[in-house]
């Protein structure tokens, strides 16, 4: 019987990092390296809540599975609560801030890790986040809408190095809500200007023939 080459499964991925990690460490090493070992114990209690697998983390960033969106979502909004919270009650020295970005998808299984394209949206997502937000991807925003009262901002397809995505931000307080521009596929851009091309060499042959149409007729 043949092995089975790759091993497949569908998860909900969750990625965060630090914002401005490296200015932090060249401020304070010591006090940055001990705010981020307060705020992993933070997160990897909610983790255990809400039935996260943290498989994945290096320095200031920190990958997780959830079986469940909605656990994620609320793992995330409970997250940046708990960190918001800290750095108003100066918990600690350096207040650090985080992104987190939520995808669903597709994803491979290697030796305790995950791979793969639903993997890089998630990390995707986490860059586009604003700092202390969450974005989460279209996929997501399916599962959980109607099932949390978290309010969301539809930005739209954006697209982040090679990856193009439908990102919805969730609106942890009004000054979170942003507008941007949705970026337009390369496919819809070469059909419309496919169509205006064509639009073009059709007013002008229109024009050229003085809009008459020719017709010959043939004497028996």
């Amino acid at each position: 019987m043949p092995t089975k080459e790759i091993d497949r499964k569908i998860a909900v991925i969750f990625a965060t990092d630090v914002v401005n990690y490296s200015k932090h460490m060249e401020i304070d090493e010591s006090e940055t390296v001990k705010s981020l070992r307060f705020y992993e114990k933070i997160l990897k209690g909610l983790f255990k809540k809400y039935n996260g697998n943290l498989f994945n983390s290096g320095g200031d960033s920190f990958m997780a599975e959830f079986v469940s969106a909605v656990d994620a979502v609320e793992c995330a909004v409970e997250f940046q609560k708990e960190i918001k919270t800290s750095n108003l009650s100066s918990s600690t020295k350096i207040a650090l801030d985080f992104r987190i970005g939520i995808n669903t998808g597709d994803v491979i299984k290697e030796k305790g890790n995950l791979l793969g394209e639903g993997v890089n949206i998630a990390a995707r997502l986490e860059a586009f986040a604003l700092a202390g937000g969450i974005s989460v991807s279209k996929s997501v925003f399916d599962y959980v809408k109607g099932k949390t009262k978290h309010k969301f901002n539809d930005l739209g397809i954006q697209k982040v190095k090679q990856n193009e995505f439908h990102a919805f931000d969730v609106v942890l307080d009004p000054s979170q809500k942003r507008s941007l521009k949705p970026k337009q596929s390369k496919g819809l851009i070469t059909i419309l200007a496919v169509g205006i091309l064509v639009l073009v060499i059709g007013v002008f042959s229109f024009y050229l023939n003085d809009g008459t149409e020719t017709v010959s007729y043939t004497h028996l």
